[in-house]
């Protein structure tokens, strides 16, 4: 792929993406002003555990598109990975029925309503994931921003006109539930997936799960308990500094997280959709992709220390005059989390590199001790100042050391199996 037209599929990315990721913005702008910072902070406490499920039902099968030539092998393996989505959320939802009904509630914090939400969203996002990467790996820009346009809007319109009527967690939740099923049967309708299976029977899908469990085992093994790690990684300081407290300052983090988080999903993820393609392709003709990652690299550490220059000075006037006075401590919480989210966004679109280099068990030992350090650092300190403010240090030192790591793989030539 050349420099030229590397980058023009990272603008058409970064378009869809922008505009989804405008719309979502544009959504919080209104809903911290029609939800409290409690509510808020027991939706995100709930919305933090589905997406680990949701990342523990993908078996990470969905990493591994990109590793299989356009056509009906990649056709086959988002097949396989559908299936173990569905047959997982099935047996989850089976398993949860009997918890909901037996305890009622979560730590007498979260309503009943959203266990039983839990799994149908969690498997809606999953579907929805493994849509977007299919049509990331098949480099099809204008199917994936639509995708993500469409569910971005759901959310957003669901949410608010929730909002007004019962304005609660409850709502929040039943609302994004609804929202990412509307965007799996927009999936669906666009790149189906029955067409290009039609003369697939369940004898000939469980030879093809067999099959490509077996030759994406690392994947499962190796790719899932790490990024499952990760996920709870990111998604511990909620659950953790609700249960600590409060659900008001889980509120407030939660906030300051979704506006800190939108520039790495913003061009950080535009990045890594096409980075993905583009690092497997250079790998495939040279054994290397050290190009790429070099060029991407430099890209990245400039707009990240642009983002720097703006959150420190700006941020807490910035979220009291857009949110509310109300919630000018998320602006406080997202100068505190600048080292966190400015690391974070040069490394998250380069770690594909661990997966195109077969380095499943790096990443794997690396998530473990960025888990530790997460417990640690939660745990450890009585204020949620102290905690946070190490909490993001020490997030920051790792992802120095992945970055590390990810450029010593990417130049190494392997040969893969």
């Amino acid at each position: 792929m050349t420099h030229s037209s590397y980058w023009k599929k990272i603008v058409g990315v970064f378009s869809g993406t922008a505009i989804a990721q405008a719309i979502l913005l544009l959504g919080s702008l209104i809903i911290a002003r029609i939800y409290a910072p409690d509510s808020f902070g027991v939706f995100a406490t709930w919305l933090g555990i589905s997406q680990i499920v949701t990342v523990g039902i993908t078996y990470r099968l969905e990493s591994a598109f990109g590793l299989e030539a356009d056509g009906k092998t990649r056709t086959e393996l988002v097949a396989v990975t559908v299936a173990m989505v569905l047959l997982t959320g099935g047996v989850l939802s089976m398993l949860l029925a009997v918890l909901a009904w037996g305890i009622g509630t979560l730590s007498n914090q979260i309503p009943a309503i959203l266990l039983w939400l839990l799994i149908p969203q969690s498997v809606g996002m999953a579907l929805s994931l493994v849509w977007e990467s299919w049509a990331a790996n098949n480099g099809d820009i204008k199917k994936l921003s639509i995708i993500r346009i469409c569910q971005a809007c759901f959310i957003m319109l669901m949410q608010i006109a929730a909002g007004v009527f019962y304005p609660d967690a409850a709502s929040l939740a039943a609302a994004q539930t609804l929202a990412v099923w509307f965007s799996v049967l927009l999936c669906v309708t666009m790149m189906p997936l029955r067409s290009a299976m039609s003369a697939v029977n369940s004898s000939v899908m469980l030879r093809l799960m067999g099959h490509y469990w077996k030759k994406y085992r690392r994947f499962p093994l190796l790719a899932l308990p790490a990024d499952l790690i990760n996920t709870a990684a990111a998604q511990m300081p909620v659950i953790l500094i609700g249960s600590r407290f409060g659900a008001e300052i889980a509120g407030y983090y939660a906030l300051a997280t979704r506006m800190m988080g939108a520039p790495v999903a913003l061009l950080g993820g535009a990045v890594r959709d096409v980075f993905k393609r583009a690092a497997n392709e250079e790998f495939r003709a040279l054994g290397h992709c050290r190009s790429i990652y070099q060029r991407t690299f430099w890209v990245l550490l400039g707009l990240s220390l642009a983002m720097v220059a703006f959150v420190i000075p700006f941020a807490e006037k910035v979220f009291s005059l857009v949110f509310g006075q109300q919630w000018a401590l998320a602006g406080i919480m997202a100068t505190w989390l600048i080292p966190r989210y400015a690391l974070g966004f040069m490394a998250s679109p380069l770690s594909y590199t661990f997966y195109v280099v077969q380095k499943q068990n790096i990443d794997l030992v690396w998530q473990v001790g960025l888990f530790t350090m997460t417990m640690l650092t939660l745990l450890i300190f009585d204020s949620y100042r102290n905690a946070l403010l190490y909490y993001s240090g020490g997030y920051a030192l790792m992802y120095m050391l992945y970055l590390g790591l990810s450029w010593r793989y990417c130049q190494q030539p392997v040969q893969r199996k």
